[in-house]
């Protein structure tokens, strides 16, 4: 809910700035809003929806800011016909978002996906600042639920390896032949 009321603020202020972009910026939400309940219903989709979706979460992100290297993503390699579990990516990516550090930094958010014949690599790293406290009821509980996910929809075909270490939270997931 909060990307959600985030976005829809940030393109109310750009409506009187630029409308014809703020209509571009409203489009990415809808398509967005439309992919949740319609795309996500199987147990897997094609990996070109799924790179869709995190595209326009990342473009509708950068509205927030006026620095444009805020933040850094790329896809290496081919989705072809590569299926994957729906928005396995995404919590992971949202977490940078949320937990990033001022978004005058370059950079504060990296996230790369590397398609392999024998495997996805996501990678998404924030950096973050050193004596920020946690938000109360912050207690690390996603990392939990999104392991478990992970357990069940690929049994001995994943690593997930997290860091933490002094002002940068990292995320290496690897799928291991890219399907459920």
């Amino acid at each position: 809910p909060h990307f959600l009321f985030n976005t829809i603020n940030n393109i109310d202020i750009l409506i009187t700035k630029d409308p014809e972009e703020a209509s571009v910026y409203l489009k990415k939400l809808s398509d967005m809003m439309r992919f949740m309940p319609y795309q996500t219903k199987g147990e897997e989709i094609p990996l070109s929806k799924e790179l869709d979706y995190i595209e326009k979460y990342i473009e509708l992100q950068k509205i927030r800011t006026s620095n444009q290297n805020y933040v850094h993503y790329e896809v290496n390699g081919e989705s072809r016909q590569k299926k994957i579990a729906p928005m396995i990516f995404i919590p992971f990516i949202e977490n940078a978002f949320k937990h990033a550090s001022n978004n005058k930094v370059n950079e504060a958010v990296n996230i790369g996906i590397q398609i392999k014949e024998e495997a996805i690599i996501f990678k998404c790293q924030n950096r973050f600042q050193k004596h920020k406290t946690t938000k109360n009821g912050d207690n690390g509980l996603g990392n939990d639920l999104i392991q478990k996910r992970l357990h069940l929809l690929y049994p001995n075909k994943h690593s997930l390896k997290v860091s933490k270490l002094e002002d940068q939270y990292s995320v290496e997931l690897t799928l291991m032949n890219g399907t459920v």
